[in-house]
């Protein structure tokens, strides 16, 4: 009997002097709002060390009108002479005007077996003031936001960008019809396609424009009289082609030899290069450019035996047709 009566006597003398090492409070930052604002709520908790202690959960409301907008977790601020120091913030508001009344907040400790509470806070959340004296007024008209030039710039380019591509989209059409229709004009005439090239070779030989600077242009010039030739002559569509579909075509037709083919080949990619990645010959490349136009028209044009009637020999093969 003595024994309990000596435990009851110690549990009461220490559970004062433990209550007074741990220390709660819950405060607001301030206790009057207006109508839908914003307020911290904080809660400060002091406690001995290797005490642990469960913050309240609060859910999503306070008083039935007070909203809780976010809370923080516990955050350690202090340890000092064995104690902790920890906080915790909640942000709340309210859309309802009027006083209310925050319950004490209850901290948990001891598997839930012993507590300690916060005070009640109060609050009010007031109204906008209105001024009666007035009457009944419009509806304020939306305010006009000036539209900054930083703003607008980004359309600016996209436009411009679109613009852009629509103007070389119609002049690519356009070329791509005009050269379709030289082609065609051309094709009706009475002048063999080897003459009609070696005249326009020759035409732009007087122009020398490689060397007034116009390079590219010497070598746009230079290969739409070779895909000319090549329509007229072996009926490819070389002006709708690119270089790697001319040589595919007649590797897969053999209608001229590998060594010419090469050469025509290197003769169209050198052009390619200077016409889409600002490449720059030398002046030896632009003369052997030029003079390998010359070869490749004048080792592939139609060959007439004179001992066999026109009709009998082919016009692509240059070999007479078997009977």
């Amino acid at each position: 009997m003595k024994s309990r009566l000596s435990i009851v006597i110690l549990f009461l003398f220490a559970l004062p002097s433990f209550g007074q090492e741990i220390k709660v409070n819950a405060k607001l930052d301030t206790t009057k709002i207006l109508l839908g604002d914003q307020v911290n709520l904080w809660f400060m908790l002091e406690h001995p060390e290797g005490l642990r202690i469960d913050f309240p959960a609060t859910g999503d409301s306070l008083a039935g009108k007070i909203e809780v907008l976010s809370a923080s977790k516990p955050d350690t601020i202090s340890k000092m002479n064995r104690i902790w120091k920890i906080r915790q913030r909640l942000v709340v508001t309210s859309f309802d005007t009027g006083f209310y009344v925050i319950p004490p907040f209850t901290f948990r400790f001891n598997n839930n077996h012993d507590s300690i509470q916060t005070r009640a806070l109060p609050l009010e959340v007031l109204g906008m003031a209105v001024d009666t004296t007035k009457g009944i007024t419009d509806i304020k008209l939306p305010y006009e936001i000036k539209v900054t030039f930083t703003e607008i710039l980004p359309y600016i380019i996209v436009g411009l960008l679109l613009l852009t591509i629509i103007i070389l989209y119609i002049r690519y059409l356009r070329k791509k019809k005009q050269g379709s229709e030289i082609v065609e004009k051309l094709a009706h005439t009475q002048i063999p396609a080897h003459l009609l090239a070696l005249e326009q070779l020759d035409e732009l030989v007087r122009e020398k424009l490689w060397q007034q600077g116009k390079i590219k242009l010497y070598y746009s010039r230079l290969t739409d009289i070779i895909r000319q030739y090549i329509e007229l002559r072996f009926k490819v569509p070389a002006m709708e082609q690119t270089t790697e579909d001319i040589i595919r075509d007649f590797t897969q037709a053999g209608h001229i030899k590998e060594g010419i083919r090469k050469e025509l080949k290197t003769l169209l990619e050198l052009a390619d290069l200077v016409k889409f990645a600002k490449w720059y010959p030398v002046a030896e490349e632009h003369e052997a450019s030029q003079q390998s136009a010359y070869d490749f028209i004048l080792r592939t044009k139609p060959v007439v035996n004179l001992r066999k009637p026109v009709d009998e020999i082919d016009p692509v093969t240059n070999t007479e047709e078997e009977k």
